[in-house]
């Protein structure tokens, strides 16, 4: 009896140790893969209900989460020490649900501006980006001390981080009267002063491009003058077109400027792309391109479902490794066609979800090949 006792054990311990591989084995796309952007409705909604987010993401099959570390906010002070109160609430939500946080550290606090009175302002000075940063990495990277601090949580610390979004943009990066190109050299400034540091603080850690959007690739070009290609990991984009299929020609146009910038190896991640349900719901947009991107609540399902079979289609060809939907959840309420874009509509305390949620659950379960739990565990 007892040597039964124990063989059943062994096979139980066997099969535990195979269902991992087992779940692999039938994925046919790369972990972290499907992803969603937090902000908008989320950020600022009751830690209960956040919570409960999280709990929705895992089982809709998110692995991926991409938010904003907002410097101006966590560092407002210099002669404070960085508030990270909000971040670690974030971290801790995301180990739980076994979802990996991809951070965008942009957003210049005003006492390290070139403009102070301008929100969008750059910083005036590289190194006290790369000293938040620095502090960032030491916080949540592998030696991190919120992991020290936290012992109860699955350790999985941040080694992903994305230095800035749409640089491109005066929404994000305000060159002030320095002329209309100005941010590309500033820009690769940063870049540059950002490798050494975290190659320090995380020698394994993955640097992420500023996502370009519009006419990305003739950004990445103008970023290519300033010979950036030893300076970053993974490129990224957030394109934003009335097609599914336009937005992997435009990943192929970037995949070629990346080619001539000797950065032909590289994967690229789409960190956003959406097809908003505003239609009905919004003034008719005056641009062209917008009424023909934006639809209705089964339109954007459809859009979701047929975009992530192109993509994990193409994925291979064109070393695409991350695909981020914008938004998780949004209030659509606001005349803004980006806020009719969340696959869960959270208002006032109404959580309710979309048909695009359910469409996007489908095709992770499909491609990852199972059903996850609340913790992001294949069942």
């Amino acid at each position: 009896m007892r040597v039964r006792l124990l063989m059943t054990a062994a096979v139980l311990v066997a099969v535990t140790l195979l269902t991992p591989a087992l779940a692999d084995a039938k994925r046919s796309v790369p972990q972290r893969f499907y992803g969603v952007m937090w902000d908008r409705a989320t950020i600022n909604a009751p830690e209960a209900e956040q919570a409960a987010q999280f709990e929705l993401m895992a089982s809709s099959g998110v692995e991926t989460v991409r938010t904003v570390f907002p410097w101006w906010k966590m560092e407002s002070d210099p002669g404070q020490p960085v508030d990270f109160s909000e971040s670690d609430r974030l971290v801790a939500l995301a180990s739980t649900h076994d979802i990996r946080l991809l951070p965008v550290v942009a957003d210049t606090p005003g006492w390290a501006a070139i403009d102070p009175g301008r929100f969008a302002s750059p910083p005036r000075d590289v190194d006290d980006y790369t000293a938040f940063l620095e502090n960032l990495i030491t916080r949540y990277g592998p030696a991190g001390s919120f992991w020290q601090e936290r012992p109860d949580l699955p350790r999985r610390p941040l080694r992903e981080w994305q230095i800035w979004n749409e640089p491109h943009l005066q929404n994000y990066w305000d060159t002030n009267g320095r002329g209309t190109n100005a941010w590309a050299p500033e820009y690769a400034k940063l870049l540059k002063a950002v490798k050494p540091v975290i190659r320090t603080a995380d020698p394994h850690a993955t640097i992420v491009l500023a996502a370009l959007a519009d006419y990305a690739w003739r950004h990445m070009a103008r970023l290519n003058r300033f010979h950036i290609n030893r300076y970053y990991d993974v490129a990224a984009i957030n394109l934003f077109t009335a097609a599914p299929s336009n937005v992997i020609r435009g990943v192929r146009m970037v995949r070629r400027v990346m080619r001539k910038g000797g950065a032909a190896r590289k994967p690229i991640w789409l960190t956003e792309a959406t097809w908003p349900a505003g239609k009905g719901r919004v003034a008719r947009p005056p641009a062209s391109w917008q009424r023909a991107w934006y639809t209705t609540d089964q339109g954007m399902a459809q859009r979701l479902k047929a975009f992530y079979k192109l993509a994990i289609k193409n994925r291979r060809k064109l070393r695409l490794g991350k695909v981020v939907w914008y938004t998780w959840s949004s209030q659509y309420t606001a005349n803004d066609l980006f806020d009719y874009g969340g696959l869960n509509l959270l208002t006032r305390g109404v959580s309710q979800q979309k048909p695009a949620l359910a469409a996007y659950a489908a095709t992770a379960r499909r491609y990852q090949g199972c059903v996850k739990t609340t913790e992001g565990v294949c069942r």
